[in-house]
């Protein structure tokens, strides 16, 4: 028997069902990204200091940058920023509203295929499998969906494809709606063969009148960096903060921090407050150019994650160490494109600092490294002395003429490179490291001579050129090339190159600056050979690009140096110890096969 509802059930009923209808039926409420991540984003444990739920409040001037990627009446968006601001939990945080609240074709690039594959794995994973607005509508996380992989992710409605702008397939394969660039100044100049990543990327998007480009980077070389050229072309926006004292609205400058107090002086009122009387004010983002391109700048004193402390610190460090340090400095904390002030080195300059040593190794050499050129005629080689903070000294800089395919010179560079070096106590010095190149005409010689003296740390190099936009380390592996399997080391030309030039222009003794003694082989020539090499920057289809060019016929006093810095590098001494003669033994970097 069923039973009959009565009126005022029936009435309840039907109203519920009605409710529940009307809420089917209604859109859902309108968000912005900074809405949508605070209800929504969840932060993983092995990608976020603070795990949990995501609060824009944390960091205030995320807040409209985020709401400018959903505005519909903002297409293109730029970042220049330093590190520790939150600009790739920004990018995320895109991402995750365009998947759950309006699904799109997405492209997330990053500078290299491989770049993507960690970013894919270490970031995007974690939040979708902690958000579960994401996971329950992405593929793979609720289920056995095998559309699910590192470098393409399908939801209803749309995907995310990540990709490297080394990689042009995947910039030019399919239409998309909402193109996420990261880190564009590492962008080659051009995807393969088929001309500029972020043009083919961007030319995926004319499909959709809707369509997002949201470019990111921290800056590099002025001229060359891309991510200023897009801030140049925006509405070039700061973060103004009131003054605590008098109220003024201003963005936070390097330039007006106190070392002393590790206060901020108003640019206004000239008041000094300290950090967190300026942190706790209620900013607002101020456009100094007119442009439908919005263009944000942060730097890391505005992040709530760095203490103005510790970034005093990170910059005296960053002054001792020298320009190299300085220019990552610039660029990773203040966000800021660094200007060359001329890149070529004359050689007059060192023939007059030229000095007389006390002794044949000075005091200050911790340890020696000598690096060997090898012509068809002749050894070039360069004896170097290193101290603390990476100071140096030329110790001596020796020609061996001969026929290298006779037995003769080998002989002769093996007895040199023997040799003991002696400080004016009487402490001697033998070579440490010794890197021998190995191009050029007699490469099977030199793994020959390099392989059984391993154990005197004698070893063949190959230099692994690259653009400049494309980054290879100092010591970019080892490897043992068959029949004679000598350990072979694989040197980033580009890396010592700037790390050389960058100690060169050092003009005050102390950290990484180079003293050179009168005689000892150092001539004239030898400088002219040193500063044969000059940074320039050349533009390549629009598009500035930093290349290497050689000013002189030789520039064995160059290559030299630069491989007596990657000695150093393998070696990986402690440099407030001393390694004479009877101790040179250091712990040397893993070597790694590539």
């Amino acid at each position: 028997m069923v039973k009959r509802l009565s009126d005022k059930s029936f009435e309840r009923t039907s109203d519920l069902f009605k409710r529940i209808a009307k809420q089917a039926l209604m859109p859902p409420p309108k968000l912005t990204v900074s809405e949508w991540a605070d209800e929504h984003r969840r932060l993983s444990s092995e990608a976020s200091a603070e795990s949990g739920r995501w609060r824009t409040s944390r960091a205030e001037y995320q807040r409209e940058i985020m709401d400018a990627i959903n505005d519909p009446y903002v297409e293109d968006i730029v970042i220049m920023a330093s590190a520790q601001v939150g600009k790739s939990e920004i990018i995320l945080n895109g991402l995750g509203y365009y998947i759950h609240y309006d699904p799109s074709p997405i492209l997330l690039i990053q500078p290299t295929e491989a770049k993507a594959k960690d970013f894919s794995k270490e970031r995007v994973a974690p939040m979708i499998r902690d958000s579960p607005a994401l996971s329950e509508r992405v593929g793979g996380f609720r289920s056995k969906d095998s559309s699910n992989t590192i470098l393409f992710k399908s939801f209803p409605g749309g995907f995310i494809a990540l990709g490297g702008a080394n990689a042009p397939a995947g910039l030019a394969a399919r239409p998309i709606r909402i193109v996420l660039a990261d880190e564009i100044d590492r962008f080659p100049v051009s995807a393969g063969e088929e001309g500029d990543p972020l043009d083919l990327a961007e030319k995926r998007t004319t499909a959709f009148y809707n369509r997002k480009k949201i470019k990111v980077s921290t800056p590099t070389i002025k001229g060359a960096s891309r991510i200023e050229m897009e801030f140049n072309l925006s509405s070039k926006e700061y973060y103004n903060l009131p003054c605590p004292r008098c109220g003024e609205y201003q963005p936070l400058k390097w330039e007006q921090i106190d070392f002393e107090t590790e206060c901020h002086r108003c640019e206004h009122c000239g008041y000094l407050s300290d950090e967190f009387d300026w942190k706790n004010q209620k900013g607002k983002w101020v456009a100094t150019a007119e442009s439908k391109m919005r263009g944000f700048h942060l730097n890391e004193l505005l992040s709530p994650f760095r203490r103005w402390g510790e970034i005093i610190a990170d910059f005296k460090k960053a002054k001792r160490k020298g320009t190299e340090a300085l220019k990552v400095f610039k660029n990773t904390s203040l966000g800021e494109t660094w200007e060359e002030e001329g890149t070529a080195l004359d050689e007059e300059t060192f023939v007059r600092r030229q000095e007389v040593y006390e002794a044949e190794v000075p005091d200050g050499v911790k340890i020696l490294t000598a690096a060997v050129d090898t012509q068809d005629d002749r050894f070039e080689i360069e004896v170097v002395g290193w101290g603390l903070d990476k100071e140096s000294w030329g110790i001596q800089y020796h020609v061996i003429h001969g026929d290298l395919h006779t037995p003769g010179p080998w002989q002769q560079l093996d007895e040199f490179l023997s040799k003991r070096f002696e400080k004016a106590d009487g402490r001697k010095f033998a070579i440490a490291c010794t890197l021998i190149d190995s191009g050029g005409h007699f490469t099977q010689e030199v793994y020959k001579f390099t392989k059984p003296r391993l154990n005197r740390g004698i070893y063949a190099i190959k230099g692994e050129s690259s653009q400049m936009s494309d980054y290879t380390p100092l010591i970019a592996g080892y490897s043992k090339p068959k029949p004679i399997e000598a350990v072979l080391v694989k040197i980033g030309v580009n890396e010592g190159k700037v790390s050389v030039l960058s100690a060169l222009q050092v003009d005050k003794v102390g950290p990484n600056y180079c003293h050179f003694p009168k005689g000892k082989g150092y001539s004239a020539q030898y400088f002219r050979t040193l500063t044969a090499e000059r940074l320039e920057t050349v533009f390549v289809g629009g598009l500035p690009k930093q290349r290497w060019k050689q000013i002189r016929a030789r520039n064995e006093g160059f290559d030299l140096r630069v491989y007596n810095t990657a000695a150093l590098e393998i070696l990986n001494p402690n440099l407030e110890k001393e390694y004479p003669a009877d101790r040179t033994a250091v712990r040397k970097r893993r070597r790694r096969r590539r």
